[in-house]
Formats: structure tokens, sequence, C-alpha cells
């Protein structure tokens, strides 16, 4: 599984550079239309941080972006900034990141490269590559906050494991065969004894991407989908520490599971030196940007003045369904308190 992205991570990147670009269609005629707050007898469509965006700017931002696309990459932009602070560790990768896209934009087209680079640049609305990298960062910043806050209802599990491949895998027999059932045995013996399931990875899996780290694979959660379905379904019933008995797969073989952290304080002492919500929002579950962005806006205080219009209009764009009054009453609940504790 870990071949994929190490195999493919040009593709991979250029998916998480881009993405975005041909995912909002959501532009329409609504000049004039949306009423709210006034400044200096202008419309306020949107507040920030206390700081008003009039009809005017709004328009003339959108107008002289991507058109149909512009109205979202507005928001996003709007909330991400609010939201994250540009480091200097933020500012160092993205010119790593930049100069590795570009180098293989070299690669690809030669001399030709800037006119494909400019091409693909411009559908993001960026007109700097480094400057979108940055964006994309703090972009992913907000998933990864979005998942640390929703922990036990995605599931998260910090997760390594064994593999044992077919004997023979162009034609897998339906069951085990006397090599493969040898070759678990052997595995199933060194844990019994005593070895370590990360020792045991290194000197038994034949998956050779994971075995040298100690079977790592990483934080996966229910999202995941890239992952086995077997693999997937028996890792997140996994509490921690526990390892699983043998998990056939009809793609890969069979496997040992361990769950090697299912809480937050387990998986924060294991990953003092990086994100680990970072780490699953940009490998393994791409599907929060939308829901957590949403969440964000909420979180910094974005208003939209009575545009209701516009707010559905991004609420569509972004999947993210009406509030119920239950649900509306929770949060008010929850903010009113954090508040007190404050």
């Amino acid at each position: 599984m870990n071949d994929f992205l190490k195999k493919n991570w040009f593709v991979v990147l250029m998916v998480c550079v881009f993405a975005g670009i041909s995912i909002f269609y959501i532009y329409d005629t609504n000049k004039g239309k949306l009423k709210g707050k006034t400044v200096n007898g202008e419309d306020v469509v949107y507040s920030l941080t206390d700081q008003d965006v009039t009809a005017s700017q709004f328009y003339d931002d959108l107008y002289t972006s991507n058109g149909q696309n512009a109205m979202i990459q507005l928001f996003e932009k709007a909330v991400v900034e609010a939201a994250v602070s540009t480091t200097d560790s933020i500012k160092d990768t993205a010119k790593a990141q930049t100069e590795a896209v570009i180098a293989n934009f070299q690669n690809q087209y030669g001399s030709s490269y800037e006119t494909y680079l400019n091409s693909a640049l411009k559908e993001t609305g960026f007109d700097d590559l480094e400057t979108y990298m940055i964006f994309q960062q703090k972009l992913n910043q907000v998933s990864a906050d979005y998942a640390k806050d929703h922990f036990d209802e995605l599931k998260i599990r910090q997760i390594s494991y064994i593999l044992i491949q077919y004997e023979n895998p162009d034609s897998p027999a339906k069951e085990a065969t006397a090599d493969e059932q040898a070759r678990m045995k052997a595995v199933d013996d060194a844990l019994v004894n005593g070895t370590t399931f990360a020792d045991a990875a290194v000197q038994f899996s034949e998956d050779q991407s994971s075995a040298p780290n100690g079977g790592v694979l990483g934080v996966i959660d229910k999202n995941s989908s890239s992952l086995d379905s077997a693999f997937l379904e028996t890792a997140l019933a996994l509490n921690e520490g526990e390892v699983s008995d043998w998990v056939h797969s009809d793609n890969f073989g069979y496997f040992r599971i361990m769950c090697t952290a299912a809480t937050p304080e387990k998986l924060a002492a294991d990953n003092a030196e990086n994100d680990p919500y970072l780490q699953l929002t940009s490998q393994y579950d791409t599907t929060l940007s939308n829901q957590a962005l949403w969440a964000k806006a909420q979180q910094v205080g974005f208003d939209f003045k009575g545009n209701t219009e516009l707010e559905q209009q991004i609420r569509n764009a972004l999947g993210v369904a009406e509030e119920t009054p239950a649900e509306t009453t929770e949060e008010t609940s929850e903010t009113t308190e954090t508040k007190g504790n404050n």
C-alpha cells in the first residue's frame, strides 16, 4: 500500500497541488442581489475578524479571478488566512515543494514547461506557485485540526502491520497454502516468544515498503478508502495495543495488524516531532477539507451578514448540510462553555 505513494509521489503531489481546480462550479448572477449590512452605502458581502468586505471589493476580485470558481476560492482564502499563520516551517516546505514541482515540469515538458505550469496554476486562482503551496499547507492544517477535534467520530488509529504474501500472487489459493501457513506460523511463534511486533515486522513482513520501519503504516481513519477493505475494517476495530488475528486480503495476502495508538494522548506521545493529523489528512483521508473549512469558518467568525444566497451557494459547493436546531443549540452551548472556562 505504501508502494503506491512512494512510486507515484509526484502524481500524489500534483493531485494535492491542484486539488479543487475542477470541483466547484457555482458562480451565478448575484450582483445586486445580496442584501445585508452596508458600509458607505455599499452592501457588505461578508466580514471576518471585524473586517468588512463590500460588494464592489468582492465582485472586483470575483471577476478578475476564475469566474465560476472564484466565489469558493475567495471563501477558502479568507478562512485559511484567518485560521492559520504562515510560519517559517511552512515557507521552507513551500519552497522545497515548489522547486520539486518545477523540476518535474521541466523534466516532463522541457523548455515549454512554464506554459504548462502557468496554465495549471491559473486554474487554482493563484499567480505564484510558492504562494499556492503555502495556501495548500494551511488548508491541510485546517483539515488536520478538524480531524483532531473529531477523533472518536473518525475512529482514528495508528497502525502497524505484518504481511505474508501469496505463494502464487497471480493465482492465489482460496485457503492458505502449506507454505503460507508456515510463514505465518513463524510470525506467530516469534510474537509468542516475546519478539516485539516491530521487530517481527522487520524480520518477517514481506512488504518491503514498511518492514524496515517496523511495519508502520501510519495514521488512518474510517475514510481511508485507499486501503484494502478487509484490512481497514479490522484495523478500525482494534483497541490500543491489540494485535489482530490473520486477516485474509484478496489483493495482498495475509495481514496481522497492530493498533499502536487509539487515543489522542497516545497519538501525541508517539508523534512528538510531527503532526499525526496532518499525516492522516495528507495521505489517507483527503475527504475532510470541505467540512473542515466550513467548521473553521464558524470558528474564526466568518459572517455572511444576512447574505443567505451566498451562504447557501458556498454550503452547496462544499456539500455542507444545513444545521439542525439541535446541532446549533449544542454548538452554541459548547462555545459558551469554552468561553466560560477561559
